[in-house]
């Protein structure tokens, strides 16, 4: 006997999650819309931020409305109590409405946290290409998700149409992929800076970051949480249960969540970057000296510190270069 709900009890817990993750994110997008407008500099950076933020949230409210009305529709007017399959037809246009308005979120939050790793990379170019690339696939996986649904028989039910469970595990897999792409150049950058201010220092720049911003933050920004949701929608959508429906609306509301919680930490200037460059400034300041042992041998070398973005408008994303020169007639002269 199958335990998974039928398709009226899977659909209604679908949406009374939904709406109570929509509601955490108007809290959470209406906070940073009002931490992005109270800047008093509107750089180029920011005016796309707040774009992107009231974009994705005017999405996820389409969809809760969509949802919502496709409960309605099916219970009320279609008999969905007495036939449960009405909700999986497939020739309601509110089932493709209700993907494109999910393609559209997953590609824009997608995008955020590409362009988090890219500026934390320094807008390395081979960085942006295998992006793009991860994005043009989800891209194509989405259309074909949305014209599976819509070429598919009435008859047909949504767990029973083999060419609706290749293209969705194909857009599941390549937004899960993105995701995991950026959060381990994420990830490798962080351990990268750790590495290197703990051989100046002796101090571990993560266990300070975790101190200050806590540890909530850094799992944000890795992305850890988002990329076990995805996980979780592969196992579900591969065991054919209808508790995947639950999975998918609430991914459509998590999808935004995410990356307007990047967002908001990007405007507070909370990010990993924001702090190294915060404890690097703290230990050294601008301009400074110090003495270290280059074998035996005592040298001491002056060290300069330049903090930088590329872009004027860049400088809300915090990004940290350190460009440290050292002169070899300086070094010669000063060996005892």
């Amino acid at each position: 006997m199958s335990t998974s709900p039928a398709p009226l009890e899977a659909f209604f817990i679908a949406l009374q999650a939904e709406i109570l993750l929509y509601g955490m994110y108007t809290c959470l997008f209406a906070s940073s819309l009002y931490i992005l407008l109270c800047k008093k500099k509107k750089t180029r950076v920011v005016k796309i931020m707040i774009a992107l933020n009231t974009i994705m949230w005017s999405l996820a409210t389409s969809h809760l409305a969509v949802s919502f009305n496709q409960n309605y529709r099916g219970i009320f007017r279609d008999h969905g109590v007495e036939d449960p399959t009405e909700f999986e037809n497939n020739a309601s246009p509110w089932i493709c409405t209700e993907l494109a308005l999910e393609n559209v979120n997953f590609i824009l939050g997608d995008s955020v946290v590409i362009w988090r790793a890219w500026v934390l990379w320094n807008r390395k170019r081979w960085i942006l290409l295998v992006s793009a690339v991860l994005l043009l696939v989800t891209l194509g996986a989405g259309i074909g998700v949305i014209f599976a649904f819509a070429t598919a028989p009435k008859a047909v039910s949504v767990f029973d149409n083999p060419s609706l469970h290749v293209w969705e595990l194909m857009f599941i897999l390549s937004t899960m992929g993105t995701n995991i792409w950026a959060t381990s150049l994420i990830a490798y950058r962080a351990w990268s800076h750790n590495r290197t201010i703990r051989a100046i220092t002796g101090e571990a720049i993560m266990a300070r970051f975790r101190r200050q911003n806590g540890v909530l933050a850094l799992l944000i920004e890795s992305g850890v949480f988002y990329c076990c949701t995805w996980l979780i929608a592969i196992i579900v959508t591969l065991c054919g249960n209808k508790g995947a429906y639950v999975v998918i609306y609430m991914l459509s509301q998590l999808t935004a969540i995410y990356p307007t919680l990047i967002i908001t930490l990007v405007s507070l200037r909370s990010t990993l970057d924001v702090a190294m460059e915060t404890f690097q400034d703290t230990q050294y300041g601008r301009r400074g000296t110090g003495e270290f042992h280059l074998g035996t041998v005592p040298v001491k070398i002056e060290v300069q510190a330049t903090t930088f973005t590329s872009h004027q408008d860049d400088l809300e994303t915090g990004v940290l270069v350190i460009d440290a020169k050292s002169n070899d007639n300086a070094l010669m002269n000063n060996r005892p």
